[in-house]
């Protein structure tokens, strides 16, 4: 029988992929919000959101802990005396990058690799990945995927390996990610590869900067793209020259080309950029002024369709891999 487990902390966005979660062989029986917290359901998984003076510890067997920072809130801690077990999701099953003296650096990577970036955080690209992953198995396709969040494991795929925000150099980390590609490639003979890029490609100002895209540039280097999906912040109305730029600042700085972008629902709020914490806001309707191409709503099942048959045509065009 599966155990039983509570998802906690859970926020809005968490809420809004519930739909999507695949852990293994733990049942899902609630996702447990923190005090004062803006998140509601907004999910067809039939997950309830549970406020956290409302837990039934009755209900659950273990919680999944999702954000180390609250590893010892009150409700973590009244879960271990009631002998809970605690499943920290960026620890748990962490890479072993020792795994990876086995890959030689001339071994190639035989699949298409498909990039999921965003120009600033917050720009939908986890829900783009999930939505492209099950968009790509209705197909018959089997995907990897390196998610761009650290709790990816919730969902059935890889996270952004922990070696990345380790203490190795630079150079040591781009190799060490061309090696972790290859060796899912090899342990899982996927028909193609998504990957996700955590963060932003570019800072906002100098103080909120985003790391100011070395992220980004250290996965382009490890490996190269053969599609590109930029996320962006929404504005109704972007124009074509201010695709152009981003495509020239990705070209010359991340040496890949984006094919296409994804408009968001989140409007960055100007008045947050003089304070330490920036401000996003999440729009209930997106809508553009103008036919712009190669810019979609990745949320939308028709454009998903469109922006999905231009990657595979493209893709069949390098003749990558005979499955296209």
């Amino acid at each position: 029988m599966n155990k039983k487990a509570v998802i906690f902390p859970c926020d809005q966005e968490l809420s809004s992929l519930a739909t999507y979660i695949d852990f293994e062989n733990y049942t899902i029986t609630g996702l447990v919000v923190l005090e004062n917290s803006n998140a509601f359901v907004n999910n067809e998984s039939g997950i309830p959101v549970i406020a956290i003076t409302e837990i039934d510890y009755e209900n659950f067997d273990s919680i999944i802990l999702v954000d180390s920072e609250v590893a010892r809130h009150p409700f973590i801690e009244e879960s271990v005396r009631r002998e809970k077990n605690v499943i920290h999701i960026e620890q748990e099953k962490d890479f072993d990058i020792s795994y990876l003296e086995e890959i030689k650096e001339d071994q190639y990577i035989t699949v298409p690799v498909i990039f999921v970036a965003g120009v600033t955080p917050y720009t939908e690209k986890f829900q783009v990945q999930l939505a492209l992953r099950k968009k790509l198995q209705e197909n018959d396709y089997k995907v990897s995927l390196i998610g761009s969040k650290r709790y990816s494991r919730l969902f059935g795929f890889h996270p952004y390996p922990a070696f990345m925000d380790g203490s190795i150099n630079n150079e040591q980390k781009i190799v060490s990610f061309q090696k972790y590609v290859k060796y899912i490639c090899s342990k899982e003979h996927p028909d193609l590869i998504l990957v996700g890029i955590p963060g932003g490609i570019m800072a906002v100002n100098k103080k909120h900067h985003f790391d100011f895209g070395v992220t980004a540039f250290m996965i382009s280097q490890a490996i190269d793209a053969d599609y590109v999906i930029m996320n962006m912040l929404y504005n109704k109305s972007y124009t074509e020259e201010q695709m152009e730029e981003i495509k020239q600042v990705c070209r010359f700085r991340f040496n890949f080309e984006i094919d296409s972008f994804h408009l968001s629902n989140t409007l960055l709020d100007p008045t947050s950029f003089a304070f330490d914490r920036l401000k996003f806001i999440k729009l209930g309707k997106r809508e553009h002024e103008q036919k712009i191409n190669g810019l979609y709503d990745l949320m939308n099942p028709a454009d998903m369709d469109k922006m999905y048959e231009d990657m595979i045509a493209k893709l069949s065009s390098y003749n990558v891999n005979q499955i296209f």
